[in-house]
């Protein structure tokens, strides 16, 4: 059973890991996404601006759910 334990102390650890390190990756998988669809806009007005703004405050709701999302399965399966 030592065994077993050393697996389950080692898969939690893995666990706390990628927790830990999941909003830098998605940060980067989202940057390396946002450079592909970069453009240059130089006639934005200012509803333009609001609406991206919007957009932008989404967005972070959503990958910030999802990160919550995850974790929350992870510990579920773990646990």
């Amino acid at each position: 059973m030592d065994d077993m334990e050393e697996y389950i102390d080692i898969l939690d650890e893995c666990i706390k890991l990628l927790d830990e390190n999941a909003n830098v990756l998605n940060d980067i998988d989202y940057s390396l996404q946002s450079e592909k669809e970069d453009a240059l806009v130089t006639d934005l007005t200012k509803n333009d601006l609001v609406e991206m703004a919007h957009e932008v405050s989404d967005s972070s709701k959503i990958k910030k759910a999802e990160h919550d999302f995850v974790r929350r399965l992870l510990e579920k399966n773990s646990g």
